[in-house]
């Protein structure tokens, strides 16, 4: 094993998903670019599916319950797991009452 991969399977790693609606997906790439943390991510456009987001906070609109879904932007990164908690308990208080979706999972494995 290198130094480096030593070093990484020493440090708990995560997986952070983000799903946001499409009009914050401009700021929440501001603000993922000047994590220092983070050294890169991934977007995708996704849909979401269901009777209502954001813990029922966001109803769907006619049109979306019609189409049975709703348009969202996901992103992805991993990093150190308690700098992905760190990000998100930020996150939470920057866009409280917003119809923004977090999942963070702990990392197994990452190929070196």
């Amino acid at each position: 094993m290198t130094q480096d991969t030593t070093l990484q399977n020493s440090v708990a790693q995560g997986l952070l998903i983000i799903i946001a609606p499409p009009d914050l997906e401009e700021t929440l790439i501001d603000i993922l670019l000047q994590k220092t943390e983070i050294s890169g991510f991934t977007t995708s456009n996704v849909s979401g599916h269901g009777s209502s987001h954001g813990e029922g906070v966001v109803k769907l609109s006619i049109a979306e319950q019609v189409t049975g879904r709703q348009r969202r932007v996901q992103f992805m990164t991993h990093a150190v797991l308690v700098d992905l908690q760190n990000l998100v308990a930020s996150l939470k208080v920057q866009f409280k009452n917003t119809d923004i979706h977090y999942i963070l999972m702990p990392i197994a494995e990452i190929p070196a």
